[in-house]
């Protein structure tokens, strides 16, 4: 008998060959079953093999996900502790992730600030209870102590059971954010002070121009009387420094006249220093440093001038006692980057002009204002509190950048930054006019809405000789330029009402009239003023407030043809 055998009639007890049969069948399904169970589990095994290794790699992929996220990313366990510090929470905060993984949450990071509706303690101990928070404005200290704007959101980690596991936050250093908001902020606070400023000028210059021009035609009736004389005198020199603040105002406002032009900066500068080591007196020592093989650039010099005067006049005030005055210039190239850091800045290639000196310095609170007009840190009476913001308005308007630098005790860096000239550049036009007072006998059409102004401008052309045309708009100027009316020249405001401008009236007076002489004048003496639109024709142009000898010379220029800006 074979083992087999002996082993079932063990077990059937000498049963029949039926039952034994039957028990044979049944070991061998077992046996089948048993053999079809190791292969599945075989299955199972290499199944889970693969479950893990895509796992292993979706870890793997997270992983790096996360660490390449441009966003701090940290997770906290349902103990406190750090599980997960990536690269981006490393460069933000400066804490490596072998410091913090497996430490407590990193609450001695976030500074509380009563100005904050929260702080990032606050944040994260919401998350760990559960809550979620989004967007929320936190400082938090670097491992170096400094401070960092983040922006922080979070939730809570729950596990099947719906049990708290853990917190996951998200964080962003939103500093530079904050900053631009800021710049932005203050630049938009300059443009509205500049238009504000801006108009307020323009139409104080029609009331000094009326005064002007009534004491110029009052000081030839009493130059027999030297009294009066003198009165008339006084209140003239008042009235001209009232224009001599609108200009300032002007030049804020970016609207002063300009006479740009390619400019030898080196040259410039040496004649500057030269002048100011004379001006500021033997307490100012005056040093001037010009890296050779500057770029050309196209700026008014007068205007540039005047800037490094001032700027040298308030280094001096800085320094009492005496001190350094420095001035420099040297090529420069602003970035991308360092556009994207300063409001209005294009990047591109500039001539950079620094001025600076070892006096008392700004203080913090003032230096974000220093550009505005009429804000000074000088005793009253010292200063009238535009001349920094004559050279904002002249950069500005020039398409430069300025940057100031101050400390308390330390002194003041200023920089000016003018973009390089491009070749071919000229000279812009000219808006002085020159020449002996000369009258005449021709008709002059003199259009201006203030009835003072007309009044005085009439009383002024009279004097000189010219028969004179009045219109209070451009819609009544059209019906007397239709009219059979001898008429020289057209002399007419800029902005006036009934939907008609200086500018279109000219336009169509000279459809009208072809060869029509035509001065404009304006209490805005800015390019977008004194430069008619759609590339028109550009006429002569008279800035508002003007003297009785102004008028006299644009008015015999404009006459002769020698008036016409080119």
């Amino acid at each position: 008998m074979s083992p087999f055998e002996r082993l079932m009639g063990v077990l059937t007890g000498g049963r029949s060959g039926k039952a034994v049969a039957r028990c044979r069948d049944d070991l061998a399904e077992a046996v089948t079953r048993a053999h079809a169970a190791e292969e599945a589990l075989a299955h199972s095994t290499e199944a889970l093999a693969h479950s893990i290794e895509a796992l292993a790699h979706s870890t793997d992929v997270l992983r790096a996900m996360v660490s390449a996220l441009p966003v701090g990313v940290i997770t906290i366990d349902r103990h406190g502790r750090v599980e997960l510090w990536n690269q981006a929470a490393e460069a933000i905060l400066g804490y490596s992730a072998e410091e913090m993984v497996g430490k407590p949450s990193p609450t001695h990071v976030f500074t509380p600030n009563p100005q904050q509706r929260a702080s990032a303690a606050d944040v994260f101990l919401r998350m760990v209870t559960g809550q979620m928070v989004k967007g929320e404005e936190v400082q938090c200290r670097r491992r170096d102590g400094s401070l960092v704007e983040t922006s922080l959101s979070g939730a809570p980690l729950l596990g099947e059971d719906d049990r708290l596991r853990g917190a996951i936050c998200v964080f962003e250093d939103i500093s530079h954010r904050k900053a631009m908001a800021v710049q932005l902020q203050q630049a938009q606070k300059m443009e509205a002070v500049g238009q504000l400023t801006g108009g307020l000028a323009h139409d104080f210059n029609n009331i000094l121009g009326v005064a002007i021009g009534n004491l110029d035609l009052l000081e030839a009736e009493v130059a027999d009387s030297p009294r009066t004389a003198e009165l008339v005198e006084t209140a003239l020199n008042a009235l001209l420094r009232g224009a001599d603040l609108t200009r300032a105002l002007l030049a804020f406002s970016r609207r002063q006249p300009l006479q740009p032009a390619r400019i030898d900066t080196a040259a410039l500068l040496t004649s500057s220093a030269r002048m100011l080591t004379r001006a500021l007196g033997e307490h100012v020592k005056v040093g001037l440093r010009v890296d050779g093989d500057l770029w050309p650039v196209v700026v008014d010099a007068a205007q540039l001038e005047s800037a490094i005067t001032n700027l040298a006049i308030n280094a001096r005030d800085a320094m009492p006692s005496g001190g350094h005055l420095g001035i420099a210039a040297r090529n420069a190239e602003l970035d991308e980057d360092y556009a994207a850091h300063n409001a209005e800045v294009t990047a591109g290639e500039y001539v950079m002009i620094e001025i600076n000196d070892d006096g008392t310095g700004i203080a913090p609170e003032a230096l974000s204002r220093v550009f505005e007009p009429f804000f000074t840190t000088k005793p009253v009476g010292q200063g009238t509190g535009l001349g920094l913001s004559m050279v904002f308005g002249f950069i500005k308007q020039s398409g430069g950048h300025i940057r100031i630098y101050s400390e308390l005790g330390m002194g003041t860096t200023v920089r000016l930054y003018f973009p390089r000239a491009p070749e071919g550049s000229e000279a812009g036009p000219s808006t002085t006019t020159t020449g002996a007072i000369t009258g005449g006998h021709e008709t002059v059409l003199v259009v201006e809405d203030n009835e003072d102004v007309r009044r005085m401008v009439r009383n002024q052309l009279t004097e000189f000789g010219y028969r004179v045309l009045i219109a209070e708009h451009g819609p009544a100027a059209m019906v007397v330029l239709g009219s059979d009316a001898p008429i020289d020249l057209l002399f007419s405001d800029v902005v006036m009402p009934e939907g008609m401008t200086g500018f279109a009236l000219a336009e169509q007076a000279l459809r009208l009239r072809p060869g029509l002489k035509v001065l404009i004048t304006s209490g805005f003496p800015g390019d977008s003023f004194h430069k008619p639109p759609n590339g028109a024709t550009q006429w002569a142009f008279l800035s508002k407030p003007y003297r009785k000898r102004d008028l006299a010379c644009a008015v015999r220029d404009a006459l002769d043809g020698k008036g016409a800006i080119p």
